[in-house]
């Protein structure tokens, strides 16, 4: 027992089953190894026609040598089918990746990576005229460590079976009402298949805005208002995305610019607005034309208060007023230059006296 299978052999002696649509999956130790098998249902063994279409699938698939096929082969007891032992690997479900991380879904690029690798397996199988049908999360593998699906058997090879409904037993939601009813299938079938996958997966959340028109078109329950082909549906979800894309390029690219220019504003400088308040001129200091002199009171009286022709009769007195003085300031000056000489000679004259008294002596 190599160190792999000791840890199997601590998880439990009793084997973990996942119920699938066509059985039960769970690991299986098969010569002293520990293979994954799916034990089918004793409902459908019993039905030769499924005895036959599941040996044409299980030899259709040794010969794919796609990456998103999971091989298998068909035991027997008694003459009867009883299992398919899948190939070698550590294999799980996705419904069991979900119940261990429900968050996986919300990580990046996991969910656009498992519908852009199932489309593209799909439209190989159409180019073979092979549909899957059902797209449930049960029918969906992984190796442990790894991100790609594989698919096991695919509803094509069963259309010969007389009840669909047994085939298909617990995952009706992802089957399309064609397939349910024995209608003619064709890869529209598949699309309605794939687009209830994507509405389980957001079923916890709210579905993203590109795929919720896609989801819409492709599980109407007419076949004709569903994409013609897988290739159509992805085309619209890869160009509903490139829409959205563009969209919030353009956004923040708007919102950039704003951004940038905000912040040229803010650095800026700013002129500042300086308002100027006229001063109040003071009533007390007054006007020297507001007022009139009165050339008798000495006094200055409002100008307001006045007619025409008091102020010219004011105007007047004080013409005469200023000659009278100007005439007397002019007799003063003439006088006193008049005495000036005067003085001269009489001060001769004392010094002329003086001199001859002092000769008599």
């Amino acid at each position: 027992m190599n160190f792999e299978e000791m840890l199997n052999a601590q998880e439990g002696l009793t084997p973990k089953r996942e119920k699938l649509s066509i059985g039960d999956f769970y690991r299986k130790q098969i010569d002293g190894k520990y293979r994954f098998v799916v034990e089918l249902k004793t409902t459908l063994t019993d039905s030769i026609a499924f005895g036959e279409a599941l040996k044409k699938d299980a030899q259709w698939s040794l010969r794919q040598r796609s990456k998103h096929q999971l091989r298998f082969e068909a035991h027997e007891d008694n003459g009867s089918l009883t299992e398919l032992e899948l190939e070698s690997g550590n294999w799980q479900t996705l419904s069991q990746v979900l119940f261990a991380d429900p968050a996986v879904v919300a990580q990046r690029g996991f969910v656009d990576q498992l519908v852009a690798d199932l489309m593209d397996y799909a439209a190989k199988l159409h180019a073979e005229h092979v549909f899957h049908l059902c797209f449930a999360p049960q029918s969906i593998f992984f190796r442990k460590g790894d991100t790609a699906p594989y698919l096991l058997t695919h509803g094509s090879f069963f259309q010969s079976l007389g009840d669909q409904r047994d085939l298909y037993e617990g995952s009706e939601r992802f089957v399309a009402p064609e397939v349910l009813s024995q209608g003619t299938i064709d890869e529209r079938s598949d699309v309605y298949s794939l687009g209830q996958l994507i509405a389980y997966l957001f079923e916890q959340s709210s579905l993203p805005f590109e795929y919720k028109p896609v989801v819409k078109k492709a599980t109407a329950k007419d076949p004709a208002q569903r994409f013609k082909s897988v290739e159509d549906m992805k085309s619209a979800l890869v160009q509903r995305r490139s829409t959205i894309r563009g969209s919030i390029a353009v956004v923040s690219a708007i919102v950039i610019a704003l951004l940038c220019f905000w912040l040229y504003v803010e650095m800026m400088p700013q002129a500042e607005t300086i308002e100027f308040v006229q001063p109040v001129q003071k009533a007390a200091e007054g006007d020297p034309f507001d007022a009139v002199y009165d050339p008798e009171t000495g006094a200055l009286e409002d100008n307001d208060t006045l007619t025409q022709a008091e102020m010219d009769a004011y105007q007047k007195k004080a013409e005469e007023i200023m000659q009278r003085r100007a005439e007397r300031e002019a007799e003063a000056e003439k006088q006193a230059t008049e005495r000036k000489p005067m003085r001269a000679m009489g001060t001769k004259e004392s010094a002329a006296d003086e001199a001859e008294k002092g000769k008599q002596e």
